[in-house]
């Protein structure tokens, strides 16, 4: 009887892959925003899962921004072996639907970009994910319309579980 190679033995998961693991758990997240000319702190949890059997990494954090409400998003980070790039793509309630493109500035740094349209002016995403530790990671996060920063984020996740 001749043996079938499984799923797994065809596509073997790239250590690209593998490195994002580093982010799977549960993580407090707390840190402040800059929007419309404001500033506002931020505060909630961020759980980071495994998806499509380790292709890639879920993301579903729920945040409460000062004065602004609740903050909802779904992300799913991957990297692509046919591009030899890493994809962030982000879905949120404040209506982005968006795929950054990115890769490691260095062994701590996860560096992506989103470029495109917003109410027809050009719009650009500026995202940096610094870990500091296995338990502590920081993201940074500048927004441009026309050239212009038009929002800021900072926000530091500490882990609470795997």
């Amino acid at each position: 009887m001749q043996s079938h190679p499984t799923l797994s033995d065809v596509f073997p998961l790239p250590n690209e892959t593998k490195r994002l693991r580093v982010f799977l758990g549960n993580w407090g997240v707390e840190g402040a925003l800059t929007f419309m000319g404001r500033s506002f702190t931020l505060k909630g949890s961020a759980t980071f899962s495994e998806a499509a059997a380790g292709w890639g990494i879920l993301v579903i954090a729920k945040l409460t921004i000062e004065t602004l409400g609740n903050y909802e998003e779904a992300d799913l980070l991957t990297f692509s072996k046919n591009e030899n790039v890493y994809h962030f793509f982000a879905v949120t309630n404040t209506a982005a639907a968006y795929d950054h493109k990115g890769n490691w500035q260095d062994d701590e740094t996860l560096n992506f970009v989103y470029e495109g349209l917003q109410n027809g002016k050009s719009y650009r995403e500026e995202l940096s994910i610094k870990i500091s530790n296995s338990l502590q990671f920081t993201i940074k996060e500048r927004d441009f319309v026309d050239n212009q920063v038009v929002t800021t984020l900072s926000v530091f996740l500490t882990k609470k579980s795997d």
